[in-house]
Formats: C-alpha cells, structure tokens, sequence
C-alpha cells in the first residue's frame, strides 16, 4: 500500500513539472544577417558605356619608288621609334640618276657661261651698228633659255636626290609595325599591291570610341557649355589594375541613322601598351555629382508590389519594415530620395529568413577564405602537432 502512495506521488510531481515547462515562453533564436549603415555625402552619376580601342594614327608604309626590296631591318610585330630605318631600296639605279643630273647640271651652266659671253661681248656692237638689234635679241633669247636650262638641271637634281632619300624608308611615328608578306628581293611598284610593305599604327596614346544613345546629346551639350570639359574613365574588364582617365576631345555631328547613336572618343595613356587597338574595354563619363544625398548598398532593397522597403534595426537588434523611395540605382548603389538617414543601421544580406517585425537578428560570421580549413580539422592538427 506505501508503495502506491509513494509511487501516486512521483507522478504528481512528474505531471506538475511537465506543466511548468508547457507554460514557459519558447526563447527567441537571433537570425544571422549582414548589415550595414546608410551613408550621407557626394555620389558621382555616372554612364557606362562598351568601348573599342582603336590608333590615334595608321599609316600604310608604302614604296614612294620602283626598285628592288633590298633589307628589311626590324621584325614584323615589333614597336618601332619615330625615324627608325625599316625598309632599304636597291641604291645602286638612283645614286646614277644623281649623278647624271649632277653632269647635265654642269653643261647647263656651261651653256649659260657661253651664252652670257656671246651677249656681253656683242651688245656694244648694236650702238656702232656692227651687229643689227635682232642679232642682239637673239644673244639676249639664248642666254635666258641657258638660265632655264639651269634651272632644270637643278631641278631633276633636286628629284634625283628625293628618288635616292626613298630608297631608306622610316618610321613617321613611333608605334607597332604590322606584318608584311613583301620579302627582300621584291621588286616594289608604286601604284600596285607590291607597294605596301606594312601598317604602321600609333598604340600610346590610344584612342577610345564610344558611343551613347543621341536621346542623351543634349546632356552631353549642357555640360560643355559650362565650360567643364567631359571626362571617360576607362577600364579593360577583368584587369582592374589598370585604369585611365582621359578628356572626351570629338563628337560626331550626326547620330547613327540605324543604331541612334552617336560617336564620341577620348585618347588616353597607353604607355605599357596593355590595350590594343580593336581591343573592348569600357568608358565611364561623370555626368553630375550629387550632394549631401543618402546611399546605401542595392541589395538592402526589398520590392513590394511597386513600393521598396529595407529591415531597419532598432537598438535592440530587432527589425522594422521601413518604406524608402530610391532616386536611382548605381554600381550597387541605391540613392534615396526618403526614408532613412546617415547612421541608420539596415539588413543587406539574409532578408530572406525575416518573415515579420520584431524579428531577432544577430551579425552573421564574415564568411572564410577559400581553402581555409574548418575549424575542426584545424584543432585535430594542432593536436597533432602537440
């Protein structure tokens, strides 16, 4: 019988246990988030648009003269310095025509010597009536055609020298020569296919041509007209180490009838030659910079039918809905007309695990490096070692 009492007595306490712990409130489990603040200060507007490199200068390096292709004196591909020699002509044919116009040169003068003497000797004997006038006139005639005949002579010298000074052909510019298919032993005729040696182009500066919609000319225009010029900064995609600024110095006077767009181009440094011309890369313009305006990152935002919100936390880490209204978004940025100010403190990463206000969160670990070991494996290492 006292064992039924006993045993009676145990379940009691056992049951009045159970309701204790039926009646106790569940504890609030905090969920891991990222936050961030908002932030008040200038915001560039910016437009980014595709962009192709191209040389600010190409020249075809053509034979200016007939002969035979004698060296070529640089490798094909390689960069070339303003007055390096590239091309050598078959010298042999023009230094003769040099020197033929320097013999008919000498005759000229002859000539004249002659036909100066001849008048200077006779014009005495007009007035004695020796020799008649037409006699002289005729003196006179011969002495300026031997002046002219000079003066040709000195001329086909002249271009004898300039035919002999293309034999050497020379880099115009500094840059990177192209490929040729012309060997030495060719025989170069001007006018034909078997006159162009090779392609020079300028690779620094380069040039980059870019082109937005012509709906936003009359932007571009009213920023000219205050007298600020434009600048483009330009990237290579996935080389972030490398970037320029330049001034945007042409603008095309007619929109693209097909596309609606129209041409712009800035020249940058390019002195590591790391962009080629033909290459992609992008052109950023600041069009306008924004004072004193609110930001915070994009991802923040959470759409609602046509209304934007963001997870405000309160000091007791706690969340609110808080309705916002964004100006325009950015590079990741969202700018705010309303709705929060500087030092608000809002959820950016794990909205999706918040389901209503008054939710408990906590700031998530920052995630670990790739390759870094759990740290389960670290502590059964250091074991190890130990």
């Amino acid at each position: 019988m006292m064992y039924r009492i006993v045993q009676c007595a145990l379940l009691c306490l056992l049951a009045a246990g159970c309701d204790k712990e039926a009646t106790k409130p569940p504890t609030a489990v905090a969920i891991p988030v990222t936050t961030a603040k908002a932030k008040t200060g200038e915001f560039p507007v910016k437009r980014t648009y595709p962009a192709i490199a191209s040389p600010v200068w190409e020249i075809d390096i053509i034979a200016r003269v007939e002969g035979w292709l004698e060296d070529r004196h640089v490798r094909q591909g390689s960069i070339v310095e303003k007055g390096e020699l590239l091309f050598t002509l078959q010298k042999l044919p023009f230094e003769a025509d040099v020197l033929s116009a320097t013999a008919a040169l000498r005759q000229a003068e002859a000539q004249e010597l002659l036909a100066q003497v001849n008048y200077d000797r006779n014009a005495p004997l007009v007035a004695s009536g020796a020799i008649a006038a037409e006699t002289l006139d005729q003196y006179k005639a011969n002495l300026a055609v031997a002046k002219a005949e000079v003066l040709a002579a000195e001329a086909q010298i002249i271009q004898a020298e300039l035919n002999l000074s293309y034999t050497e052909i020379r880099a115009p510019i500094h840059g990177r020569i192209g490929a040729t298919s012309i060997d030495p032993g060719t025989l170069l005729i001007p006018g034909t296919s078997n006159a162009t040696l090779c392609t020079l182009i300028m690779v620094d500066p380069i040039r980059i041509n870019f082109a937005p919609s012509a709906n936003e000319f009359p932007e571009y225009l009213a920023k000219w007209t205050e007298d600020t010029p434009l600048h483009a900064e330009v990237v290579i995609p996935r080389l972030t180490t490398w970037k320029r600024d330049g001034t945007i110095t042409f603008v095309d006077n007619a929109a693209n009838p097909n596309t609606s767009l129209i041409r712009m181009w800035t020249d940058v440094d390019n002195s590591g030659h790391d962009l080629l011309p033909g290459q992609y890369c992008e052109a950023t313009v600041t069009m306008r910079v924004l004072k004193d305006v609110v930001t915070i990152p994009s991802t923040a935002l959470v759409q609602v039918a046509s209304e934007q919100y963001v997870w405000l936390v309160g000091s007791d880490s706690k969340v609110t809905e808080n309705k916002v209204v964004v100006n325009f978004q950015q590079d990741g940025t969202a700018v705010l007309v309303s709705g929060l100010k500087a030092g608000d403190q809002i959820v950016v990463q794990g909205m999706s695990k918040i389901r209503t206000n008054g939710t408990l969160i906590t700031e998530a670990k920052p995630p670990t490096s790739p390759g870094t070991p759990p740290p389960s494996l670290k502590s059964s290492e250091k074991k190890k070692n130990d």
